[in-house]
C-alpha cells in the first residue's frame, strides 16, 4: 500500500503545478480538469485513486467558478442548474461507490473511460 505524501514546499509546488495545468485545461477545453488532476496526482504525488478523486472534486469547484465569470454571457443558467443538480447527485453516488471498488479496478475504470472518450473525440469531434 502506498503511503500518502508528507507536506512540504516541493510537494506544494507539485500540487500548484497540477492545479495550474488543470485550470488552463478547464478554461480552454471546457473540462473540469479532473481528467488531468487525478492521474497527475497519482503519478507525481503517489496518492491513492480514491484520495486523488476526492481532492480533484474539491478543486474543481473554484476552477469552475473562476471560468464561469469569463463565460457568463454564454452560460445558459437553466441548463447549468440542471447539470449541477445531476452532477451533485452523481458525485455523491460515485463517491460512495468508489469506496467499495478495489483501487486497481477503479484505476482500470478511469483508464477505460478516458480512453473511450479520447477515441470518441478523435473519431467524432
Amino acid at each position: 500500500m502506498r503511503r500518502p505524501p508528507t507536506a512540504g514546499v516541493g510537494l506544494s509546488l507539485v500540487y500548484l503545478g497540477i492545479g495550474l495545468i488543470a485550470g488552463v485545461s478547464g478554461g480552454l477545453l471546457g473540462v473540469g480538469g479532473g481528467f488531468l488532476m487525478v492521474p497527475l496526482q497519482m503519478l507525481l504525488t503517489r496518492v491513492r485513486q480514491v484520495e486523488a478523486n476526492a481532492t480533484s472534486l474539491a478543486a474543481v469547484i473554484p476552477i469552475s467558478i473562476a471560468a464561469v465569470f469569463v463565460y457568463t454571457p454564454r452560460v445558459d443558467l437553466t441548463f447549468a442548474a440542471l447539470l449541477m443538480a445531476g452532477s451533485v447527485a452523481g458525485a455523491y453516488a460515485g463517491a460512495r461507490l468508489s469506496g467499495r471498488i478495489p483501487e486497481r479496478a477503479l484505476q482500470i475504470i478511469v483508464a477505460v473511460v478516458l480512453g473511450v472518450l479520447g477515441l470518441k473525440e478523435l473519431a467524432w469531434p
